[in-house]
């Protein structure tokens, strides 16, 4: 009995049919198979694509600060829906999208005028030294590995600053190794930015560099950091501290926040704490708490060692934690591999400086260094707005190698393009708290904008620069052509004006916004029925109607 054929293995009956080959081969018809028709493509569909594509290129260079090209992209996604057979209305379709893309660009340019002129401060970050009072130090029991991989750490690496090796020193190498293993692991690799030019420093002024981490504790080394006291910087200088070492301080900068200048003043400030103790334990006590209440309680209690001091009442918690954490920190930060940190430092940036005698905004700046504005504004963290300041000639880091760039590009940034700020010239008998009533603001907003002293009287005929919430940006010539056609369902026939959905930001009042929109409160209220009393939430959403670009 044979096999079956369906039974034989594929490679068979490949042989078998091979075997036969010298055969004549027996014609068989194939049924023809139906061709599917090619689908054809919607032009609805295609042209929403393409204006899709170039509205999100326009979002991506808005979010790197590149305000032109954005603008040019935004205009581009415009016009393919303009270009549709009868026009951006003729399909339903087309308009919803059309509508929708509109109001994309409208929010986006909005919020970047408000950004733009200066006029918002750059959010600041929490200080690790906030955190210090609440740690648990030298409340565990301690194991004896901890003590010994420590000790081998301290007897291998070269300190310059002496350490101890006592349990509250050695409980906050067990809270980095543990709880804050990665705030700390992450905080070192920040300061790889930072430490090669906070030990030159350091050097330079003849104190220990292991004090570089006290930069580590204080803040994480972030420039942006800011403590419930109002220390702000790497090195976390309170405003009188900074001043008195020389660290500017006004309405356009901050140079607490400047990693170069901020790192020369904490080495002059340690010295002289060291100077004026003879001790670096009790000048580090004294940089936390103040010198004065570290000679108080060493005059109380007569003594004269951090440690002994550090058992009495005269400290705070945030004091007696604040130096074994130094300590601690030196120890990890100088062998993190034997702590299991593995670490990937970031690497200093080199710039250039550029010097501006008027006031740019950081994203033009940005856009000709063809860089990203967050690189340029981390390059100046001692900026507080996003533009350099009007009334004073400012170093601005750049790029590196984009310095000639960059400085032709902005000789030829035409006038509308520059930062421009709301000026009024000082009639007679004219105050600062009566043109901060008449503006929307606070007097020292404007003496602060202006290097003025608040006491001083105005003199007749001064240009004051005043820092008021931005107009609204005059539309695109495209802009204004579709919004025109927009009018009737917006506003009443004739009256030229756009509506607008404004979303209240912290700090607005109504008065702000009328003067924004060069409209009354009194008007505001009409258009939005529900508005009582004087106050409005942060969040909530306005209607505003305003002029149009004719």
């Amino acid at each position: 009995m044979g096999i079956p054929t369906r039974r034989l293995p594929a490679l068979a009956l490949i042989a078998l049919t091979a075997g036969c080959a010298h055969t004549k081969p027996v014609a068989t018809s194939v049924p023809a198979q139906p061709v599917s028709p090619t689908p054809v493509a919607d032009p609805t569909d295609a042209l929403i694509r393409a204006a899709e594509a170039r509205l999100q290129a326009g979002m991506a260079e808005d979010q790197a600060g590149h305000l032109n090209k954005a603008r040019e992209e935004f205009d581009a996604a415009l016009d393919v829906y303009l270009t549709a057979p009868g026009g951006a209305y003729a399909n339903p379709r087309i308009a919803e999208h059309y509508r929708r893309t509109l109001e994309t660009i409208q929010l986006l340019e909005f919020e970047a005028l408000a950004a733009g002129d200066g006029f918002t401060e750059t959010p600041p970050e929490p200080a690790a030294i906030d955190d210090v009072a609440d740690l648990p130090v030298a409340t565990a029991e301690l194991s004896e590995e901890t003590r010994r991989t420590a000790e081998e750490a301290v007897s291998e690496e070269e300190n310059d600053l002496p350490i101890l090796l006592n349990d509250a020193v050695l409980s906050c190498i067990d809270l980095y190794q543990g709880p804050l293993r990665d705030w700390f692991g992450e905080a070192l690799a920040r300061g790889g930015r930072y430490l090669p030019r906070i030990r030159e420093v350091f050097a330079s002024e003849g104190i220990p560099q292991d004090l570089a981490y006290v930069a580590l504790v204080e803040s994480a080394f972030k420039t942006q950091a800011l403590s419930r006291a109002k220390a702000k910087g790497v090195w976390q200088f309170i405003p009188a501290t900074g001043r008195r070492y020389g660290l500017s301080q006004d309405w356009w900068i901050d140079e607490r926040s400047d990693p170069d200048k901020s790192t020369r003043a904490a080495a002059q400030y340690l010295k002289t704490l060291h100077e004026m103790f003879g001790d670096w334990n009790l000048a580090l006590a004294a940089y936390n708490a103040g010198e004065g209440r570290i000679s108080r309680g060493m005059r109380k209690h007569g003594i004269e060692d951090y440690w002994e001091l550090r058992g009495t009442r005269a400290l705070a918690r945030e004091t007696k934690n604040y130096v074994p954490m130094i300590h601690a920190a030196i120890v990890v930060a100088k062998a993190p591999d034997r702590y299991g940190f593995e670490i990937t430092p970031e690497s200093p940036v080199p710039f250039d400086t550029l010097t501006l005698d008027q006031a740019f905004d950081l994203r033009v700046v940005a856009e000709c260094a063809e860089s990203e504005v967050d690189d340029v504004r981390a390059l100046n963290p001692e900026l507080r707005r996003l533009a350099t300041p009007a009334n004073r000639t400012f170093a601005l880091k750049v790029p590196h190698g984009s310095a000639n760039k960059v400085g032709d590009c902005l000789a030829s940034v035409p006038p509308e393009k520059r930062v421009t700020f709301r000026t009024h010239v000082v009639a007679r008998g004219e105050t600062l708290s009566g043109l901060a009533r008449r503006y929307g603001t606070r007097p020292q907003e404007i003496s602060s904008a202006n290097g003025l002293n608040s006491t001083r009287r105005l003199k007749r005929g001064t240009e004051l620069i005043i820092p008021v919430a931005a107009r609204p940006p005059a539309p695109s010539r495209r802009q204004a052509t579709s919004q025109s056609a927009e009018v009737g369902r917006t506003a009443s026939s004739g009256d030229g004006l756009v509506r607008i959905n404004y979303r209240v930001r912290s700090g607005d009042t109504l008065s702000s916004i009328a003067s924004r929109y060069h409209t009354t409160v009194g008007q505001l209220r009409s258009w939005n029925k529900g508005l009582r009393g004087s106050r409005i939430a942060a969040g909530n959403t306005l209607t505003v109607y305003t002029r149009r670009a004719d």
